[in-house]
């Protein structure tokens, strides 16, 4: 098993990429803290399904520092200490575009990049004390491609694959992060944008198909395990190859 005795902490797995990260680490034998800020009955059967010997909910608004602190005082109650962090919840508000209110662009921000940032602040003194910790944030290909009609997102996630290089090399030798750049992903997110946004997608897409949501897990599971035991600061693209176009 990759993850044998970790700890790890991922935001925004009550669903989704989340949720199918969560259950992959549990099966590689890590203890696992979900958490959401409002879906907490996702939240609790996916806690369920791992096993409430091996995983846990937290429910925290992680764009918020006092849930921050709370969501890490209490796994360090429960489990004694964190090995990895995925930095997993973000959110797309419509309209999205150039035109969205103020309001919605800091939404965006926070719940996308400022909520990364307080989780490694918070989470990285105490990986720093243990020796080792690694961290992988969920970037998108929006985040070096952009998207006009989700230009709050497409920023947010830029800053998120800057961000991961900075703090690579501030937190470096003893953490490593990284980020992962999912293309499109078949996430109740992304299905609530319709099916023929979808098809269009999957049409630009050289496999395509959308990826599922457990294929971006793995790509998570390699740069979180050892198997990435010389890799900090590096984006893996994990769209298809609809980048390539």
């Amino acid at each position: 098993m990759k993850l044998k005795n970790k700890v790890a902490i991922i935001t925004g797995s009550s669903r989704g990429i989340g949720k199918a990260t969560a259950i992959l680490f549990a099966k590689e034998g890590a203890r696992v803290v979900i958490n959401c800020k409002d879906q907490t009955e996702d939240a609790k059967k996916v806690v369920n399904a791992i096993g409430k010997n091996k995983a846990i909910f937290i429910q925290a608004d992680v764009s918020k520092e006092e849930d921050v602190k709370h969501l890490v005082s209490e796994t360090i109650k429960k489990f004694g200490k964190i090995d990895i962090l995925v930095n997993n919840a973000g959110v797309i508000f419509r309209e999205g575009n150039w035109k969205s209110s103020e309001k919605i662009w800091h939404a965006t921000m926070d719940i996308n990049l400022t909520s990364a940032w307080l989780m490694i602040r918070e989470v990285s003194p105490i990986m720093t004390r243990n020796g080792s910790g690694s961290i992988v944030n969920i970037s998108s290909i929006y985040g070096f491609l952009g998207a006009a009609s989700v230009l709050a997102y497409s920023s947010a996630k830029g800053g998120i694959i800057t961000m991961t290089k900075a703090f690579a090399k501030e937190l470096a030798p003893n953490i490593r992060i990284n980020a992962v750049a999912p293309g499109n992903v078949m996430t109740d997110m992304t299905k609530e944008a319709g099916k023929r946004v979808i098809k269009f997608f999957e049409q630009q897409t050289p496999l395509k198909r959308s990826a599922e949501p457990d294929e971006i897990a793995k790509a998570v599971l390699f740069l979180a395990s050892s198997d990435a035991s010389f890799i900090t600061g590096e984006l893996l693209v994990v769209d298809g190859g609809y980048s390539l176009r």
